[in-house]
């Protein structure tokens, strides 16, 4: 921990790439210490490797404005290090806000109010359900009406604050059934949920529309989220969700699909592994991969960090 409030800079090992503009203030996490003097962070769910000449807190959060130097770009940290209980992590109505913001919506303050007594109230957390919590609203849908909490619970299905999974199928086993296997099993999956779910999909909200499919899988469960931007579109973005530290978002790109992976926490040398080989397989299949596994901070289940109006995460 730095002691006292002294400001000090993380230089960079490498360029922060476009989008990051000199004077912007940035949430900064501590990820782990790689050497002597040598930090690993995440900005914006992107693991950057930094140097800084105080010792820093794995877990902490530090507020911190872009500047230029020398041709090189620092990081000038505005309060000091914290560890992960302090006060500098986003506090529920920031994420609210970035949650509103992400839907293309203006965060008036009481709807944002809304919003967070409905978490508070069901004790969910607010980083996986603001945004279910602001599709909601979007839809006319009352927060306070008895439905929502079962409602919420099938949305956010294997998640924490979600609903627990059924019992878990077999692996199909040949390649070839999967598709079959998974259609079936998705339908198999909907005796269990509330009416209000296939409601939520059918109600149209602009400027996009998202539909959500609970599923349980062999050992995983989770939702299927698919995005399309008018009524006659094609899906363009699916978002899968699962009941563990990962997520995966494919995205339409031109004629083709570009996949990122997700995870909640450092990944070990086992899941890059897993990671390096998955995208290598899909490569050949013609889908283009992240090379790296990206953090899940400022990601809500269905925005990627930048994406939304506001900075809110590291």
């Amino acid at each position: 921990m730095l002691a006292g409030p002294q400001p000090f800079s993380l230089r960079l090992d490498r360029p922060l790439g476009p989008g990051f503009r000199a004077g912007a203030l940035l949430s900064v996490q501590v990820l782990e210490r790689l050497e002597a003097g040598r930090w690993l962070v995440s900005i914006r769910g992107r693991r950057i490797p930094v140097s800084a000449e105080v010792p820093l807190e794995p877990g902490a959060r530090l507020l911190a404005r872009v500047m230029a130097s020398g041709g090189r770009i620092l990081l000038r940290v505005t309060q000091p290090a914290a560890g992960p209980e302090t006060t500098l992590a986003p506090a529920p109505a920031e994420r609210i806000a970035a949650a509103f913001l992400a839907a293309g919506l203006n965060p008036r303050p009481e709807q944002v109010q809304k919003v967070r007594r409905l978490l508070e109230r069901l004790r969910l957390p607010s980083q996986s359900h603001a945004r279910l919590a602001v599709m909601l609203l979007q839809k006319g849908m009352d927060l306070d009406s008895p439905g929502v909490a079962e409602l919420l619970a099938d949305l956010a299905y294997g998640q924490s604050g979600g609903r627990g999974r059924r019992q878990a199928r077999p692996w199909p086993g040949k390649p070839e059934r999967l598709a079959e296997e998974l259609r079936g099993h998705l339908r198999r999956s909907g005796g269990g949920q509330t009416a209000a779910l296939p409601l939520f999909n059918h109600l149209q909200i602009h400027p996009e529309q998202w539909f959500v499919v609970p599923y349980d899988y062999g050992e995983v469960s989770g939702s299927i989220r698919l995005r399309r931007r008018s009524p006659a579109a094609e899906a363009d973005r699916l978002v899968l969700t699962t009941d563990g530290p990962w997520s995966f978002v494919l995205n339409r790109k031109d004629a083709g699909y570009r996949l990122q992976a997700i995870c909640a926490g450092t990944p070990g040398a086992r899941a890059q592994r897993g990671w390096r080989r998955l995208a290598q397989k899909l490569q050949n299949l013609g889908v283009e991969t992240d090379d790296t596994i990206r953090g899940d901070e400022g990601f809500d289940g269905f925005s990627l960090p930048g994406e939304a109006g506001v900075d809110t995460e590291g």
